[in-house]
Protein backbone atom coordinates (compact mmCIF):
# COMPACT_ATOMS: atom_id res chain seq x y z
CA UNK A 1 0.00 0.00 0.00
CA UNK A 2 1.14 3.39 -0.62
CA UNK A 3 1.46 5.23 2.54
CA UNK A 4 2.60 8.36 0.83
CA UNK A 5 -0.83 9.87 0.89
CA UNK A 6 -1.48 9.54 4.38
CA UNK A 7 1.51 11.13 5.51
CA UNK A 8 0.43 13.92 3.09
CA UNK A 9 -2.93 13.97 4.78
CA UNK A 10 -1.18 14.07 8.52
CA UNK A 11 0.86 16.86 7.65
CA UNK A 12 -1.50 18.95 5.97
CA UNK A 13 -4.30 18.59 8.44
CA UNK A 14 -1.88 20.05 10.93
CA UNK A 15 -3.21 23.72 9.35
CA UNK A 16 -6.58 23.25 9.98
CA UNK A 17 -8.96 23.25 12.93
CA UNK A 18 -10.93 20.68 13.82
CA UNK A 19 -14.10 22.93 13.29
CA UNK A 20 -13.42 24.25 9.69
CA UNK A 21 -12.50 20.25 8.40
CA UNK A 22 -15.75 18.84 9.94
CA UNK A 23 -17.95 21.49 7.84
CA UNK A 24 -16.77 19.51 5.07
CA UNK A 25 -19.71 17.55 3.15
CA UNK A 26 -18.28 13.59 3.66
CA UNK A 27 -19.94 10.54 3.96
CA UNK A 28 -21.30 9.37 7.27
CA UNK A 29 -18.91 9.32 10.26
CA UNK A 30 -18.30 5.75 11.83
CA UNK A 31 -15.93 4.48 13.82
CA UNK A 32 -15.55 1.31 15.67
CA UNK A 33 -13.54 -0.22 18.16
CA UNK A 34 -13.22 -3.58 19.40
CA UNK A 35 -12.50 -3.36 23.71
CA UNK A 36 -12.32 -0.74 26.04
CA UNK A 37 -10.60 -2.15 29.22
CA UNK A 38 -8.28 -0.82 32.10
CA UNK A 39 -6.84 -4.06 32.67
CA UNK A 40 -3.99 -5.81 30.52
CA UNK A 41 -6.21 -8.47 28.46
CA UNK A 42 -3.62 -11.24 27.23
CA UNK A 43 -5.28 -12.19 24.67
CA UNK A 44 -5.51 -8.83 22.87
CA UNK A 45 -2.03 -6.91 24.54
CA UNK A 46 -0.51 -6.98 21.48
CA UNK A 47 -3.02 -5.05 19.53
CA UNK A 48 -4.32 -1.44 20.48
CA UNK A 49 -7.16 -0.97 22.51
CA UNK A 50 -8.40 2.17 24.71
CA UNK A 51 -8.69 2.40 28.31
CA UNK A 52 -11.91 3.86 29.61
CA UNK A 53 -10.49 7.33 30.38
CA UNK A 54 -9.67 7.97 26.85
CA UNK A 55 -12.31 6.25 25.42
CA UNK A 56 -14.45 8.74 27.48
CA UNK A 57 -12.16 11.51 26.11
CA UNK A 58 -13.31 10.33 22.90
CA UNK A 59 -16.70 10.06 23.17
CA UNK A 60 -16.97 13.81 24.55
CA UNK A 61 -15.28 14.46 21.35
CA UNK A 62 -17.82 12.99 18.83
CA UNK A 63 -20.47 14.64 21.19
CA UNK A 64 -19.03 18.14 20.54
CA UNK A 65 -19.23 17.92 16.93
CA UNK A 66 -21.44 15.35 15.61
CA UNK A 67 -25.32 14.27 16.60
CA UNK A 68 -25.28 10.34 17.95
CA UNK A 69 -27.82 8.52 15.59
CA UNK A 70 -29.21 4.48 16.07
CA UNK A 71 -28.62 2.26 13.01
CA UNK A 72 -32.32 2.09 12.39
CA UNK A 73 -31.70 6.34 11.55
CA UNK A 74 -29.14 5.57 9.19
CA UNK A 75 -30.93 2.86 7.48
CA UNK A 76 -33.82 5.08 7.36
CA UNK A 77 -31.78 8.00 6.13
CA UNK A 78 -28.94 6.61 4.37
CA UNK A 79 -28.17 9.76 1.87
CA UNK A 80 -27.01 12.05 5.05
CA UNK A 81 -26.07 15.54 4.88
CA UNK A 82 -25.29 16.50 8.44
CA UNK A 83 -22.89 15.86 11.05
CA UNK A 84 -24.29 12.37 12.67
CA UNK A 85 -21.61 9.38 13.55
CA UNK A 86 -23.22 5.91 14.70
CA UNK A 87 -20.62 4.21 16.74
CA UNK A 88 -20.01 0.38 16.38
CA UNK A 89 -17.65 -2.42 18.13
CA UNK A 90 -16.31 -5.61 16.94
CA UNK A 91 -15.83 -9.30 17.60
CA UNK A 92 -18.34 -9.53 20.58
CA UNK A 93 -15.93 -9.13 23.61
CA UNK A 94 -17.64 -9.20 26.83
CA UNK A 95 -16.25 -5.93 27.77
CA UNK A 96 -19.04 -4.89 25.08
CA UNK A 97 -21.79 -5.55 27.54
CA UNK A 98 -19.29 -5.09 31.02
CA UNK A 99 -17.06 -1.79 30.41
CA UNK A 100 -18.54 -0.28 26.94
CA UNK A 101 -22.33 -0.38 27.46
CA UNK A 102 -22.64 1.49 30.70
CA UNK A 103 -20.60 4.23 29.80
CA UNK A 104 -22.40 4.34 26.04
CA UNK A 105 -25.62 4.29 28.06
CA UNK A 106 -24.68 7.09 30.57
CA UNK A 107 -23.72 9.45 27.93
CA UNK A 108 -26.83 8.53 25.35
CA UNK A 109 -25.08 6.90 22.66
CA UNK A 110 -25.90 4.35 20.56
CA UNK A 111 -24.40 1.68 19.09
CA UNK A 112 -24.37 -1.57 16.88
CA UNK A 113 -22.04 -4.52 18.40
CA UNK A 114 -21.27 -6.95 15.48
CA UNK A 115 -20.87 -10.45 16.83
CA UNK A 116 -18.95 -13.47 15.62
CA UNK A 117 -21.70 -15.89 16.06
CA UNK A 118 -19.31 -19.16 16.40
CA UNK A 119 -17.43 -17.19 19.87
CA UNK A 120 -20.75 -16.52 21.31
CA UNK A 121 -20.71 -18.41 25.09
CA UNK A 122 -17.08 -18.58 24.93
CA UNK A 123 -16.96 -22.06 21.83
CA UNK A 124 -13.91 -20.99 19.93
CA UNK A 125 -11.24 -18.21 20.13
CA UNK A 126 -10.50 -16.03 17.16
CA UNK A 127 -6.89 -17.23 15.77
CA UNK A 128 -5.44 -13.89 15.91
CA UNK A 129 -6.28 -13.95 19.86
CA UNK A 130 -4.65 -17.50 20.35
CA UNK A 131 -1.19 -16.05 18.32
CA UNK A 132 -1.02 -13.28 20.72
CA UNK A 133 -1.44 -16.18 23.87
CA UNK A 134 1.48 -17.82 22.06
CA UNK A 135 3.37 -15.03 21.49
CA UNK A 136 3.21 -13.62 24.90
CA UNK A 137 4.60 -17.21 26.00
CA UNK A 138 7.73 -17.32 23.41
CA UNK A 139 8.54 -14.12 24.62
CA UNK A 140 8.67 -15.21 28.15
CA UNK A 141 9.95 -18.68 27.51
CA UNK A 142 11.35 -19.56 23.80
CA UNK A 143 11.11 -23.07 22.29
CA UNK A 144 13.16 -23.83 19.04
CA UNK A 145 10.30 -27.01 18.51
CA UNK A 146 7.80 -24.57 18.33
CA UNK A 147 9.85 -21.43 16.59
CA UNK A 148 10.64 -24.42 14.02
CA UNK A 149 6.76 -25.02 13.24
CA UNK A 150 5.89 -21.55 12.33
CA UNK A 151 8.78 -21.76 10.26
CA UNK A 152 7.54 -24.12 8.63
CA UNK A 153 4.48 -22.48 8.09
CA UNK A 154 5.87 -19.12 6.85
CA UNK A 155 5.64 -17.56 10.30
CA UNK A 156 7.99 -16.38 13.07
CA UNK A 157 7.61 -14.93 16.32
CA UNK A 158 8.37 -11.73 15.09
CA UNK A 159 5.27 -11.88 12.70
CA UNK A 160 2.86 -14.32 14.10
CA UNK A 161 0.40 -12.07 14.44
CA UNK A 162 0.09 -11.79 10.42
CA UNK A 163 -1.09 -14.98 11.03
CA UNK A 164 -4.21 -16.12 8.54
CA UNK A 165 -6.88 -18.59 9.78
CA UNK A 166 -5.73 -20.59 7.04
CA UNK A 167 -2.17 -20.99 9.15
CA UNK A 168 -4.08 -21.09 12.44
CA UNK A 169 -3.16 -24.91 12.69
CA UNK A 170 -0.43 -24.56 13.48
CA UNK A 171 -1.19 -22.64 16.54
CA UNK A 172 -3.17 -25.57 17.87
CA UNK A 173 0.32 -27.54 17.67
CA UNK A 174 2.47 -24.54 18.84
CA UNK A 175 0.31 -24.22 21.74
CA UNK A 176 0.73 -28.15 22.91
CA UNK A 177 4.45 -27.69 22.90
CA UNK A 178 4.71 -24.70 25.45
CA UNK A 179 1.52 -25.72 27.19
CA UNK A 180 -1.15 -22.46 26.45
CA UNK A 181 -4.01 -23.74 26.72
CA UNK A 182 -7.07 -22.13 25.09
CA UNK A 183 -9.87 -24.02 25.96
CA UNK A 184 -8.72 -23.78 29.96
CA UNK A 185 -8.40 -19.75 28.74
CA UNK A 186 -11.98 -19.78 27.36
CA UNK A 187 -13.42 -21.03 30.31
CA UNK A 188 -11.29 -19.18 32.68
CA UNK A 189 -10.92 -15.62 31.53
CA UNK A 190 -14.86 -15.73 29.42
CA UNK A 191 -13.42 -13.37 26.44
CA UNK A 192 -16.43 -13.16 24.94
CA UNK A 193 -20.07 -12.66 25.29
CA UNK A 194 -22.18 -14.57 26.58
CA UNK A 195 -25.99 -15.27 24.31
CA UNK A 196 -27.58 -13.99 27.50
CA UNK A 197 -25.34 -10.85 27.88
CA UNK A 198 -26.12 -10.58 23.80
CA UNK A 199 -29.57 -10.21 24.70
CA UNK A 200 -28.73 -7.66 27.50
CA UNK A 201 -27.29 -5.44 25.43
CA UNK A 202 -30.29 -5.88 22.99
CA UNK A 203 -32.36 -4.87 25.43
CA UNK A 204 -30.79 -1.97 26.74
CA UNK A 205 -31.46 -0.39 23.29
CA UNK A 206 -28.79 -1.49 21.27
CA UNK A 207 -28.50 -2.76 18.10
CA UNK A 208 -26.67 -6.43 17.47
CA UNK A 209 -25.60 -7.78 13.87
CA UNK A 210 -23.11 -10.25 12.46
CA UNK A 211 -19.79 -10.26 12.05
CA UNK A 212 -18.97 -13.92 10.47
CA UNK A 213 -18.85 -16.94 11.81
CA UNK A 214 -14.93 -17.18 12.69
CA UNK A 215 -13.54 -13.68 11.71
CA UNK A 216 -11.67 -15.40 8.49
CA UNK A 217 -9.85 -13.12 6.34
CA UNK A 218 -12.27 -13.29 3.64
CA UNK A 219 -9.63 -12.36 0.50
CA UNK A 220 -8.56 -15.90 1.72
CA UNK A 221 -11.50 -17.99 1.27
CA UNK A 222 -13.37 -18.66 -1.30
CA UNK A 223 -16.32 -17.07 -2.82
CA UNK A 224 -18.75 -19.78 -1.74
CA UNK A 225 -17.43 -19.57 1.81
CA UNK A 226 -17.97 -15.81 2.23
CA UNK A 227 -21.29 -16.27 1.10
CA UNK A 228 -21.56 -18.86 3.74
CA UNK A 229 -20.41 -17.02 6.68
CA UNK A 230 -22.44 -14.45 5.76
CA UNK A 231 -25.74 -16.64 5.34
CA UNK A 232 -24.58 -18.65 8.76
CA UNK A 233 -23.77 -15.87 11.13
CA UNK A 234 -26.92 -13.87 9.85
CA UNK A 235 -29.09 -16.64 10.46
CA UNK A 236 -28.23 -17.09 14.42
CA UNK A 237 -28.61 -13.29 14.23
CA UNK A 238 -32.25 -13.72 13.11
CA UNK A 239 -32.91 -16.49 14.52
CA UNK A 240 -31.89 -15.63 18.28
CA UNK A 241 -32.44 -11.68 18.31
CA UNK A 242 -35.40 -10.75 15.37
CA UNK A 243 -33.28 -7.62 15.15
CA UNK A 244 -35.06 -4.73 13.53
CA UNK A 245 -32.10 -4.50 10.99
CA UNK A 246 -30.34 -7.25 9.53
CA UNK A 247 -26.73 -5.36 9.64
CA UNK A 248 -23.23 -6.97 8.75
CA UNK A 249 -19.99 -6.36 9.11
CA UNK A 250 -17.16 -7.92 7.22
CA UNK A 251 -14.25 -8.95 9.33
CA UNK A 252 -10.56 -7.04 8.82
CA UNK A 253 -11.76 -5.30 5.70
CA UNK A 254 -14.33 -5.63 2.69
CA UNK A 255 -11.45 -5.56 0.57
CA UNK A 256 -11.49 -8.62 -1.27
CA UNK A 257 -15.45 -9.33 -1.28
CA UNK A 258 -16.64 -8.99 -4.64
CA UNK A 259 -19.07 -7.54 -6.42
CA UNK A 260 -21.11 -10.32 -6.86
CA UNK A 261 -21.42 -11.31 -3.21
CA UNK A 262 -22.50 -7.97 -2.38
CA UNK A 263 -25.46 -8.23 -4.79
CA UNK A 264 -26.37 -11.74 -3.92
CA UNK A 265 -26.73 -10.13 -0.69
CA UNK A 266 -28.89 -7.19 -1.66
CA UNK A 267 -31.28 -9.85 -3.88
CA UNK A 268 -31.48 -12.69 -1.36
CA UNK A 269 -32.13 -10.07 1.25
CA UNK A 270 -29.75 -11.40 3.55
CA UNK A 271 -29.24 -7.79 5.26
CA UNK A 272 -30.14 -4.48 5.01
CA UNK A 273 -26.98 -2.87 5.81
CA UNK A 274 -23.38 -4.15 5.52
CA UNK A 275 -20.03 -2.50 6.68
CA UNK A 276 -16.24 -2.38 5.57
CA UNK A 277 -13.36 -0.51 7.39
CA UNK A 278 -12.20 1.85 4.42
CA UNK A 279 -12.62 4.89 6.65
CA UNK A 280 -14.04 7.85 5.33
CA UNK A 281 -14.74 6.89 2.31
CA UNK A 282 -18.34 6.58 -0.17
CA UNK A 283 -19.24 2.93 -2.00
CA UNK A 284 -20.61 2.16 -4.88
CA UNK A 285 -23.29 -0.04 -3.10
CA UNK A 286 -26.12 2.17 -1.82
CA UNK A 287 -26.52 -0.09 1.59
CA UNK A 288 -22.92 -0.64 2.15
CA UNK A 289 -21.46 1.59 4.18
CA UNK A 290 -17.45 1.92 5.13
CA UNK A 291 -16.60 2.78 8.81
CA UNK A 292 -13.41 4.16 10.57
CA UNK A 293 -10.95 2.78 12.70
CA UNK A 294 -10.28 4.13 15.46
CA UNK A 295 -7.65 1.80 17.63
CA UNK A 296 -4.71 3.07 15.37
CA UNK A 297 -1.18 4.46 16.43
CA UNK A 298 -0.73 7.89 16.77
CA UNK A 299 -2.74 11.41 18.33
CA UNK A 300 -7.11 10.58 18.33
CA UNK A 301 -7.99 13.93 16.73
CA UNK A 302 -5.31 14.40 14.76
CA UNK A 303 -5.84 10.92 12.68
CA UNK A 304 -9.17 11.92 12.33
CA UNK A 305 -8.13 15.45 11.05
CA UNK A 306 -5.85 13.53 8.95
CA UNK A 307 -8.67 10.94 7.61
CA UNK A 308 -10.77 14.30 6.20
CA UNK A 309 -8.23 15.78 4.42
CA UNK A 310 -7.26 12.32 3.13
CA UNK A 311 -10.95 11.94 2.02
CA UNK A 312 -10.55 16.00 0.44
CA UNK A 313 -7.67 14.39 -1.71
CA UNK A 314 -9.14 11.38 -2.71
CA UNK A 315 -12.36 13.41 -4.06
CA UNK A 316 -10.00 15.84 -6.12
CA UNK A 317 -8.59 13.19 -7.65
CA UNK A 318 -11.79 10.88 -8.17
CA UNK A 319 -11.41 8.47 -6.14
CA UNK A 320 -13.35 8.98 -2.78
CA UNK A 321 -15.64 5.80 -3.70
CA UNK A 322 -14.90 2.19 -2.88
CA UNK A 323 -15.36 -0.06 -6.05
CA UNK A 324 -16.12 -3.38 -5.51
Amino acid sequence: MNKFPRFVSQQVSRLFPVNSLFKITTPVFLPFYHVVSDHKLPHIQNYPYRDTAQFERELDFYLKYFRPVSLEYLVENRALRENVFHLSFDDGLKECAEVVAPILLKKGIPATFFVNTAFVDNKMLFHKYKASLVLNKLKKKPNQEAEKLLNEAGLSVDNILSISILQAPVLDKVAEIISVHFDNFLKIETPYLTHSQVLGLQKDGFSIGAHSCNHPEFWKITEDEQLEQVQTSMAWINENLQPKVKAFAFPFTDDGVPAALLDKIEQENICDITFGTAGLKYDTFHFHFQRYPVETEGDFIQNIKAEWVYFLLRKWIGKARVKH
